[in-house]
């Protein structure tokens, strides 16, 4: 059981990161700064709020194993996740009281290079993410955004080993707020193969106080 136990730990880290609910503008910015300030300035985007989250992870290799948990999560301005799962198994146990602050997008420079991937479009904007550090497994990631809506819809993690991460998230609106409702991650590296989804609802909302503030 030390295997499940570890593979979930891990899913968990890749989903419960990435949930920050950023945006960009109708266009592709002329600079990569610019599009990642005005991500981290979304007004739609509240300044704090809680939920409940049910977690549902499938391992796709042995032992096949599924597991449902079920928890409550709060999110804090500038990108800071706690996450209670109730009635944890044993198998889970290290996925009670998580707390993550990996998702503000201007404190990616200090780990990152940043810039746009090769298949960002005026339409369709990519961030790809190069750490500045080597020896780590991942070689890029690449953040998808919809011009439109101004969201993030997908992260890629692409690894030197070959295996890719892909993570994509939808959103609800919550009054005047933005947040995300459903993620489902893929999760394609040697040795693992699983299928992890977290559900979103019941949320209580702190108004933004951005709200209302015109963007650069």
């Amino acid at each position: 059981m030390s295997f499940l136990a570890a593979s979930i730990r891990l899913l968990a880290a890749i989903v419960l990161v990435t949930a920050s609910p950023v945006a960009v503008g109708a266009q592709q910015y002329a600079t990569v700064d610019e599009t990642v300030a005005r991500m981290a300035a979304d007004p739609r985007t509240p300044d704090a709020y809680s939920a409940n989250v049910k977690l549902h992870v499938k391992l796709r290799v042995f032992p096949f194993i599924g597991v449902t948990l079920n928890g409550n999560t709060t999110y804090r301005r500038p990108g800071l996740y706690h996450f209670v799962f109730r009635g944890v198994p044993k198998v889970a146990e290290k996925f009670d009281d998580l707390r993550y602050d990996l998702g503000n997008p201007l404190a990616w420079s200090e780990r990152y290079e940043i810039a746009f991937a090769p298949t960002s479009t005026v339409d369709v904007p990519v961030l790809r993410l190069t750490p500045k550090t080597s020896g780590g497994m991942v070689a890029f990631l690449d953040v998808t955004t919809d011009a439109q809506s101004g969201r993030m819809l997908k992260a890629v993690w692409s690894r030197h080993d070959g295996g890719k991460i892909t993570l994509t998230q939808t959103y609800a609106s919550v009054g005047t707020s933005d947040i995300v409702s459903h993620q489902a991650a893929v999760i394609d590296i040697p040795h693992m193969r699983a299928e992890l989804t977290a559900d979103y609802g019941g949320f209580t909302v702190e108004p933004s106080t951005m709200a209302g503030i015109a963007g650069p």
